[in-house]
């Protein structure tokens, strides 16, 4: 990346993830800058059409997570002004953040998943006889494990599928898979090592992945051959079936069986230096800063294949 080409990262914004996405952005700007990178941030929280415009960056490093960043909402943006981007494209960032989306081309493309049903205001009531606990609840279209609840017994049910419906309109009641948790990263279509999460809560959720000291991550996972390489095609081919580009997390469950399920794909992960990606490209012998800047030559090469 030369030192005269001028990268914006973009951060912040107004989802419920802003903080992370903040400290994301912090991480990225600094590693560019000890990179001898030109580099501004701006935060998305008031709006950044104003803000890039008055800048005229080369190239953006898109750090927003949840919606707004991740719906694919900003590179639609970016696309119509014409600016290029680091990560997925519009398409591919909407199929990942819409988890009843993206459950349909997994069922399509054959790729293990928990059995799911979605659930709205109007029907939840129809379906509550169809669901069998253990089962956990998310909001279709939401990141960190924000608003997920895990419903144990059915006299726990009724009211927590009430609850997440109202609060979300719409739902994803999913068969809870009891077992080990994983995740793979990928870089440029190809899988990272493979980390096994260990929470010390009953599951990964917001505090467990953002406390320190409240889950263990083994990198690379303590695992047979035969799994590890079972799970990093299986994200390979998670990260194809979304049309997702450059990087990717996706998130499993393993059963007892060994029998792996993917739970989802994200296409902008968390990205601090102790983030789950960072980790795996780390034991693969790329630094963080490295890394980030791994990122924008793929954004580069992109944008010179297109001026051909």
């Amino acid at each position: 990346m030369s030192s005269k080409e001028h990268v914006c990262v973009l951060y912040g914004g107004n989802s419920d993830e802003r903080a992370i996405s903040i400290r994301s952005g912090k991480a990225i700007m600094e590693a560019l800058v000890r990179q001898g990178v030109s580099v501004t941030g701006v935060d998305a929280k008031n709006g950044y059409l104003k803000e890039l415009q008055t800048q005229k960056p080369d190239l953006i490093f898109i750090a927003l997570h949840g919606k707004g960043g991740e719906d694919g909402e900003v590179q639609k943006c970016l696309d119509r002004l014409r600016i290029p981007y680091v990560g997925s494209t519009a398409q591919g960032s909407q199929r990942a953040f819409d988890k009843a989306k993206a459950k349909r081309i997994f069922k399509k493309q054959g790729i293990p998943t928990p059995k799911s049903v979605v659930l709205t205001q109007k029907n939840w009531k129809q379906k509550l006889a169809h669901l069998s606990p253990p089962i956990v609840i998310k909001p279709i279209c939401n990141g960190s494990s924000i608003g997920i609840t895990m419903v144990e017994s059915v006299g726990q049910l009724a009211k927590a599928v009430e609850s997440s419906c109202k609060q979300y309109s719409i739902v994803l009641a999913e068969q809870k898979v009891v077992g080990r948790e994983f995740t793979v990263g990928i870089l440029d279509g190809k899988a990272l090592p493979v980390i096994e999460l260990k929470p010390k809560h009953a599951f990964y959720d917001f505090e467990a992945k953002y406390t320190p000291g409240l889950t263990d991550y083994l990198v690379p996972a303590p695992i047979s051959d035969q799994l590890k390489r079972t799970l990093q095609m299986l994200a390979e081919r998670t990260h194809a079936a979304l049309g997702l580009r450059d990087f990717s997390r996706v998130d499993f469950m393993v059963d007892s069986g060994e029998n792996p399920y993917v739970l989802e794909a994200n296409s902008i992960p968390g990205f601090t230096e102790t983030s789950l990606l960072p980790k795996a490209a780390r034991v693969a012998g790329l630094e963080f800063d490295q890394l980030c800047l791994k990122l924008l030559e793929l954004a580069k090469r992109r944008l010179k294949g297109s001026l051909k």
